[in-house]
């Protein structure tokens, strides 16, 4: 395990799921993960107060779907243009 995705999920509290966010201007995308690895879902949800609403429900829903004790958000950063 010396490759940088197995140190990033030893950073990660046993059985959390983590939700991983690509942001952009109008819809981001999040996938969810388990420490496995695995992803189980994948969607895109708008930058309003809906769409962030509709990605707390989505993580409550995979959180218990997948027997996962919590939740981490991971959201890329980097620098974009305006």
């Amino acid at each position: 395990m010396r490759n940088s995705t197995a140190r990033k999920l030893r950073q990660v509290p046993f059985g959390d799921l983590t939700m991983g966010i690509d942001p952009h201007k109008k819809i981001h995308v999040s996938v969810a993960m388990t420490q496995d690895t695995i992803i189980h879902t994948k969607f895109g949800f708008a930058n309003s107060r809906r769409g962030y609403q509709e990605l707390i429900n989505k993580a409550k829903e995979q959180a218990v779907e997948t027997g996962s004790r919590g939740v981490i958000f991971a959201i890329e950063t980097g620098h974009h243009p305006s």
